[in-house]
């Protein structure tokens, strides 16, 4: 998270500021209504000065971002990409919008497009990065491009043999190919060093739930909900682990936490929402 305490220092003059004809006061009045209204949580409160002090300084990098922080707390996704863009735009390091760009666009329904593109800028931001290829893997995954999802992440494990989130996206792929062993073989590797690692969790479990160990699914993806209760994922997973079990009401609480985390991805999960419904 930004510190707001930063911006004393664009706004003292001579202090490198490109601010237009607007009075020091005024963009001190701003930031100090920008920051109480959002060490309170009151975010819309805290939007109107933050657009103010974008609009005096707009080659402001960290007003910008702080704007994105704001649009994102107030879920207002496509207003927090275009945030964003604005810091690709102004930044002299615009990997700094990363992944939080491509990330808004996922949020944002009707912008899935958009995102696969914003995770391919960033990756060409910074080409070794292995993180950003691990993010472009998994956005080319999403959007059904294995191939090229396998390309990413073997990308990464070649700079990185012990990229784990890459490793891990491999095995996902093994899992959509069918071959649910090695899956579950590879996360198994990564949770021997990392017990914790949710994504390690989710595909252990779901390989378990594939192979008829339904005790064991249940105890990794429950595991990974306790550490990371927002991963839309984890619920899908556990939603569908519930319904086979026939634990219907359960299974539906968590399809609909999941549109309610990820809204864009309510057609994802629409038709189990149906069988929840229906039963069948």
């Amino acid at each position: 998270m930004l510190v707001l305490l930063l911006y004393a220092s664009v706004l003292r003059p001579g202090g490198g500021t490109d601010r237009a004809d607007t009075s020091g006061v005024a963009a001190e009045r701003w930031l100090v209504a920008s920051r109480e209204a959002f060490d309170a949580a009151r975010y819309e409160d805290a939007l109107q000065p933050t657009i103010e002090l974008t609009r005096a300084f707009p080659n402001q990098q960290v007003y910008a971002e702080w704007l994105a922080s704001i649009y994102q707390h107030l879920s207002r996704p496509a207003d927090e990409a275009a945030a964003w863009e604005r810091v690709v735009a102004i930044s002299p390091t615009p990997v700094d919008a990363c992944p939080a760009l491509p990330d808004a666009y996922v949020r944002a329904a009707g912008h899935s497009d958009k995102s696969l593109a914003a995770f391919e800028r960033c990756s060409a931001f910074e080409p070794n990065n292995t993180d950003m290829l691990f993010y472009l893997g998994r956005a080319r995954e999403r959007a059904g491009r294995t191939d090229l999802a396998e390309a990413a992440y073997r990308q990464a494990i070649g700079i990185d043999r012990n990229h784990n989130d890459s490793r891990l996206g491999l095995a996902r792929l093994d899992l959509r190919a069918g071959r649910v062993e090695e899956a579950g073989h590879s996360a198994a590797a990564v949770l021997e060093l990392y017990p914790n690692h949710t994504d390690a969790l989710l595909v252990a479990g779901i390989s378990a739930q594939r192979l008829g160990r339904l005790d064991d699914a249940r105890r990794h993806l429950e595991r990974a909900v306790g550490l990371a209760e927002r991963d839309v994922d984890i619920h899908i997973a556990l939603g569908i682990l519930d319904f086979s079990e026939a634990h219907v009401a359960d299974a539906r609480r968590h399809f609909e936490r999941a549109v309610q985390l990820e809204p864009a991805r309510r057609a994802e999960v629409a038709v189990w929402l149906e069988r929840t419904r229906s039963g069948r």
